[in-house]
């Protein structure tokens, strides 16, 4: 690809956005229902069941994970490795309750650069967190003294409404601080300016693009794949710095909780800005995939991660909406 970015629109790397959440309410509820009162030592069988299910009967889910498996181990996945690559994603999915919930007894944790959030907030001012669909984004808010940090969580959650509608039922607190990336960018841009002004956590993620989003090629194990650029130009925009979070999961109940300074500011000079901004893609790629070779059962893009996009444009000059 000759330009920096492109206009992702129809991308098959989209199709996540359309992809809706399978089973009922009543089932999800009651998953929750059983993990709120039993505790999760008694939703074991359950998670089980599931993975089962999405590993037999969900060909996109199980395609997607052998093939992934099979890039970043160099050999063929076996039934084992989908079922666990399947059901890390299951048991993280279903410790959401346990997190957001403050009922983390049944888990541990270990944490590697929390003094850097706690200098960055002490100074009064915000940051961005960014972080990938690697592990349990929910995880790297516990076992610590992450309560005094303000944390808003930017976003597109239009395509897991009824695991959300009942994540909001549970933490109320953690609902209201969401903001639902939509068709209003000036008004999503204004309420992030005003949380980091406050000097709160902008929490999104860089790994899952749009389908008008403008996009970044980047290596990542050892292929081209798309990255959205909103959540750099936003950086680059509000100047502020940008933390890299991952909280990866290790069964059956501990959570590895990681925090490196990725840039004090994302600059984009007007010369040569495609350049610069491709490096910063490229930087934020190598290391999703240094922390995604550590643990790779902790990678919940369950789609073609790699596709090209459909169709390219010149690339805008105004940053559009970022993405988790």
């Amino acid at each position: 690809m000759s330009a920096a970015s492109e206009r992702a629109a129809g991308a098959p790397a989209a199709e996540w956005l359309s992809r809706r959440e399978r089973g009922t309410v009543f089932g999800i509820r009651a998953a929750f229902k059983l993990a709120t009162l039993c505790g999760r030592t008694a939703t074991k069988p359950l998670v089980a069941a599931i993975t089962l299910f999405y590993v037999l009967f969900d060909r996109k889910v199980a395609r997607a994970s052998r093939a992934w498996l099979e890039r970043v181990r160099g050999r063929p996945a076996r039934f084992g490795d989908v079922y666990r690559h399947v059901h890390t994603f299951a048991q993280t999915t279903l410790d959401k309750v346990f997190l957001l919930t403050d009922h983390t007894r049944a888990l541990t944790f270990t944490r590697t650069g929390q003094e850097l959030l706690a200098a960055q907030h002490a100074t009064g001012k915000g940051a961005i967190l960014l972080g990938a669909h690697l592990g349990s984004y929910e995880a790297m808010r516990a076992g610590g003294d992450d309560d005094d940090f303000e944390i808003e969580i930017l976003g597109y959650f239009a395509n897991a409404r009824m695991i959300n509608t009942l994540l909001a039922e549970l933490s109320p607190r953690s609902a209201a601080r969401v903001i639902h990336l939509g068709n209003d960018p000036v008004g999503v841009m204004a309420r992030v300016a005003e949380g980091l002004a406050k000097g709160h956590f902008i929490a999104t993620m860089g790994d899952r693009t749009g389908l008008t989003e403008r996009v970044v090629r980047a290596p990542f194990f050892g292929q081209d794949a798309s990255f959205p650029a909103g959540p750099f130009l936003m950086a680059s925009v509000l100047r502020c710095p940008v933390y890299l979070v991952f909280g990866l999961y290790r069964a059956p109940n501990h959570y590895d909780l990681h925090c490196e300074r990725f840039a004090e500011r994302v600059e984009l000079p007007r010369k040569d800005r495609d350049e610069a901004l491709r490096q910063w893609v490229r930087r934020y790629a190598e290391r999703v995939e240094h922390h995604a070779r550590k643990a790779p059962e902790n990678w919940f893009n369950f789609f073609d991660f790699w596709a090209a996009p459909a169709t390219a444009a010149p690339a805008a000059e105004t940053p559009p909406k970022p993405m988790p």
